[in-house]
């Protein structure tokens, strides 16, 4: 039998980001496909979306409807910036922070117009423990009591309740917190106006509450500062004290100080010791550049005699004598040279001569000494001058001392007197402003008696109640479908496996799940059966076998195993019906059945199950004998045969090998009902056999992950996966609607290839 074994290259797959399913037109229509995919998801799910709109609807009206309806009131407020000095003096940075000052004022009388405090005089005012308005029981809608019902049941078995701890009556702190929970403090944006509100189910109550908060409000800001004022005058008075002691002191320093040290006037006798001083100055000045003077002409005369007298040092006195002297001489030279020198007028000339000398010598020797008791003098005068000097400088010193301690003490006195006048006078303004009645604060509009309700507002709950419900419908649709994690369309196959979409088999419309189609007289009658291939599901099919055809690049494929991830998902029906429509084409077509755990087919296409593939796997028969005719013409199938103890072994076995060679001889197209990839390993096993695998997926029931291991599986055996099928399919369900329509009905029907 080993010569009869064919051998034969199996063809090439197409690779998978090369092929297509459709065409250009379909491609396009694809992309509004894709863009209307959050559509279809909606309208899948439309009657959970209706369920979820129309149940929250309901609540929605139940709840307004059952709850009592309140009134809202509303005072209006105006709050005026003021003063809070006491101290007649502005901050340093006061100009700086009056906007971030006057903001937080603000914000500080809002939170007073809720406060404790505040309330807790509304309370006593008004006396909310009995007040039928405050205290009759209101319904905050049927589904908001039930909820307050079971929070309460569940504290209560926690805690004791306020009500409980007081012995059934409201304590004072739960009827702030209710009268709290019921107002509402709305500041007016670019305003200093705020408003205040407050709910109840009595419009009368709710007007007078919130008029009773602002009166107690403006009553507070009046106690407030009057206590504040009052303060500052006692504080001022202790502080006034203090300060009178303090200026009486600092003067009675001041005065002893004065008399210690003679000062009378400090003013005056500094400028007297300053002038007397700078006189001084002037002076030394002065007489120091004469000594300068004096002292270069003292210099240059210095060592000189009456033979070299300078000529600096000559006056008219001596400037006389001696042209008087040169005279007389003249008069001698005359007369001793006519008389000679013993005539009586020559020795009396001679005589005036040597008192003319004596005169000029005693002249030039007063003239020297004169200029050196000159020099002398001017040095005597300039010391006498540099001590004085120094003397009136240890005295503006000592006077600069004195009054930098007396300005001191001086104006710590001026300093005193000034705190205790301002003092004095802000106690004197003090005492008169606690006796007045005014406030920044004033009510611009009393809250008036509403007339229409503020809750519920039936018109617009219900328009939310839509709104919100429609959200959270699509919220739970597309959580619903993002939870879902099974295969439904061709694109979610491509998009997971990367693998070419086969086809789309219609759920069949029977409902039995039979293995075949609806046939015209049944398998079990006489001689060939008719199939209706008019059907919609035989088309489905037919557009099968075209795109198995078409799946492999030159060579088509001959022997094809049809398997799936589990069990029940179609391949059996679909390995059988495929088997069917390649027969109808004329082709000699073999349907061999190697799913041996769970053998269908021979019960179905009413033949023998004690022929099969098992027997001649087995050694115990030959294969021409195994094979057995069917009513459908050109179509024979190969069962499994009686049940073997170890299909796996038979399956990997040599004979397999040369079953499918000798097959392949005789028949066009070989179609193998395999076992589940995850199930067993039979699938595995066979995919070396075979032309390629195609993998059935049923719709809306195989999950994803699923699918990816058996794709796994078979890439690890080289297997050569022809595409996917999705079987089983609604094709009425929005998700296939366009796609099923649209695809089979203009790319099969109008080629008209029915068979």
């Amino acid at each position: 039998m080993s010569d009869l074994i064919k051998t034969r290259n199996l063809p090439e797959l197409i690779p998978a980001g090369e092929l297509k399913s459709y065409s250009a037109d379909s491609e396009d229509s694809m992309s509004s496909f894709d863009a209307m995919h959050y559509l279809l998801i909606l309208s899948k799910r439309r009657w959970l979306i209706v369920a979820i709109v129309f149940t929250v609807l309901v609540g929605v009206a139940v709840e307004i409807f059952t709850m009592t309806p309140t009134y809202r009131a509303t005072v209006r407020i105006q709050i005026d910036p003021e003063n809070a000095n006491i101290l007649p003096y502005q901050e340093v940075h006061a100009s700086s922070t009056n906007f971030l000052a006057s903001e937080a004022y603000l914000r500080t009388q809002h939170e007073i117009l809720s406060s404790n405090s505040l309330v807790k005089k509304v309370v006593k005012t008004l006396n909310l423990e009995t007040a039928p308005a405050f205290n009759t029981a209101v319904s905050n809608g049927f589904i908001s009591d039930r909820i307050s019902f079971l929070k309460d049941m569940l504290k209560g078995l926690l805690v004791v309740s306020p009500e409980e701890a007081a012995g059934g009556s409201q304590p004072e702190d739960l009827l702030v917190r209710r009268f709290i929970n019921g107002m509402e403090v709305l500041p007016i944006p670019g305003t200093r106006l705020v408003g205040v509100s407050f709910q109840s189910h009595d419009a009368e109550f709710a007007a007078q509450a919130v008029n009773k908060l602002a009166d107690e409000y403006i009553e507070y800001n009046l106690e407030s500062k009057y206590e504040a004022t009052r303060r500052a005058a006692s504080f001022l008075q202790g502080q006034l004290l203090d300060l009178k002691v303090g200026v009486e002191k600092s003067e009675e320093e001041l005065l002893a100080y004065a008399r210690a040290h003679g000062i009378l006037n400090i003013g005056d006798r500094q400028n007297l010791v300053q002038k007397k001083l700078a006189d001084l100055s002037t002076e030394l000045t002065r007489v120091e550049a004469d000594l300068i003077s004096k002292s270069a002409y003292y210099d240059a005369i210095k060592g000189s005699s009456a033979e070299n007298f300078p000529d600096s040092l000559k006056n008219a006195t001596l400037v006389d004598l001696e042209q008087r002297a040169f005279q007389l001489r003249e008069k001698l030279a005359n007369l001793s040279a006519r008389f000679g020198n013993e005539w009586p007028d020559v020795i009396q000339v001679q005589n005036e001569i040597n008192q003319a000398d004596f005169q000029i010598q005693r002249v030039k020797d007063l003239a020297l000494k004169q200029a050196e008791t000159n020099y002398e003098i001017a040095i005597e005068h300039r010391q006498m001058l540099m001590n004085a000097f120094e003397r009136q400088k240890i005295l503006a010193d000592n006077l600069n001392e004195d009054s930098i301690q007396y300005n001191i003490i001086s104006r710590e006195v001026g300093t005193n007197k000034e705190l205790y006048e301002g003092l004095l006078q802000r106690l004197k303004q003090a005492g008169i402003s606690a006796g007045l009645r005014s406030s920044n604060v004033n009510i611009l509009d009393y809250a008036e008696i509403p007339r229409t309700t503020f809750a519920p507002r039936k018109t617009l709950s219900l328009g939310l109640g839509l709104i919100l419900g429609f959200v959270l419908a699509v919220g739970v649709v597309f959580l619903a479908e993002n939870l879902d994690k099974t295969i439904k369309t061709p694109d979610q196959v491509e998009a997971l496996l990367t693998l070419p979409s086969l086809g789309v088999i219609p759920k069949m419309e029977n409902g039995q799940g039979r293995l075949l189609l609806p046939v015209e007289g049944g398998v079990d009658q006489e001689g060939p059966v008719t199939i209706n291939t008019d059907s919609r599901i035989w088309e489905a099919y037919r557009s099968l076998r075209t795109s198995i055809l078409l799946s492999c690049s030159g060579q088509q494929p001959q022997i094809m195993l049809v398997t799936s991830t589990f069990s029940g998902e179609g391949k059996t029906t679909t390995a059988s019906n495929t088997s069917i429509v390649f027969s109808q084409t004329g082709a000699r077509t073999l349907l061999i059945e190697l799913d041996m755990r769970k053998p269908r087919l021979a019960s179905e296409f009413g033949l023998s199950k004690l022929k099969g593939m098992s027997s001649f796997l087995s050694g115990n028969s030959d294969l021409t004998s195994q094979i057995q005719k069917t009513k459908i013409p050109n179509l024979s199938l190969l069962t499994s045969g009686p049940i073997p103890p170890n299909p796996a072994e038979l399956i990997g076995s040599e004979r397999m090998s040369q079953a499918l060679g000798i097959l392949s001889q005789h028949f066009k197209y070989i179609i193998i009902d395999s076992p589940p990839v995850l199930s067993v390993t039979d699938a595995r096993l066979l995919t070396s056999y075979v032309d390629g695998v195609i993998l059935v997926v049923h719709g809306g029931k195989t999950n994803k992950n699923a699918i990816s291991r058996a794709s796994a599986h078979l890439q690890q055996v080289g297997a050569k996966v022809l595409g996917t099928l999705i079987n089983n399919v609604n094709v009425e369900s929005p998700e296939y609607s366009y796609y099923y329509n649209q695809y089979y009905d203009y790319q099969y029907y109008s080629q008209d290839e029915k068979i």
